[in-house]
């Protein structure tokens, strides 16, 4: 059965950053969550810390429907390293607050790179944009003024977000990720977010299967 349509448009002077939500409207909303928020500024007040541990769960278990097993990440493992984050894009109006997508990020203060190492929507959600909100809420929470361009006018206005802004501030020179060169439609995603081709990395997932690494500098021009 396909879900419900989401109505996603907001008000248009509602911004990127602003975490008031309208529950009357089926609007995504994103936030930074880690398997117990390690700060208390990491956690948000419409989730309880047992809410926390559901949504490792609830995501491990999409990313056994989604991904072949030799693809799938232990994210229990994964998110038990310091420098790995959890985002989620969330219906919170419905009860059963819906898991639409998921990420993982990882911020490196050694090379300074920041990884987007995850990301995963729901397959009966998709095309409604909650992937693309997804990463645009990564590339806000790293905070570096350099990434205003990816907050780009046509995708701020129909979200709510909850992530804390500039929340994982980090000193960060470049950010990357790597995707399937069959993906079409996440490469173009990726794209209107400020991420270009850098390199074809051939055999990358699998023999035949080649991955492109795409990338966003933050240095300023």
């Amino acid at each position: 059965m396909a879900p419900p349509k989401l109505q996603l448009e907001l008000q248009t002077k509602q911004q990127y950053s602003t975490p008031a939500l309208d529950e009357q409207a089926g609007q995504l909303v994103s936030l930074v969550a880690s398997p117990v928020p390690r700060l208390k500024h990491e956690r948000h007040p419409v989730l309880s810390t047992s809410d926390y541990h559901g949504l490792v769960a609830r995501c491990q278990q999409l990313e056994r429907r989604v991904f072949p097993k030799a693809e799938a990440m232990d994210l229990c493992k994964e998110l038990r390293k310091p420098n790995q984050y959890l985002f989620v894009v969330l219906q919170i109006n419905d009860p059963g607050m819906p898991l639409l997508s998921y990420g993982v990020l990882a911020p490196s203060k050694v090379d300074r790179v920041a990884r987007i190492t995850k990301v995963c929507t729901d397959p009966l959600y998709r095309g409604l944009g909650a992937g693309e909100h997804l990463v645009r809420s990564m590339l806000a929470a790293l905070g570096h003024s350099a990434l205003d361009s990816a907050l780009h006018p046509s995708a701020t206005g129909r979200f709510a977000s909850i992530c804390r802004v500039g929340g994982l501030r980090m000193d960060i020179r470049d950010i990357q990720l790597h995707v399937d060169t069959r993906r079409d439609a996440a490469v173009r995603m990726y794209t209107r977010c400020g991420f270009s081709t850098k390199a074809t990395i051939p055999n990358y997932y699998a023999e035949g299967r080649n991955a492109l690494l795409m990338s966003m500098s933050t240095a300023m021009t």
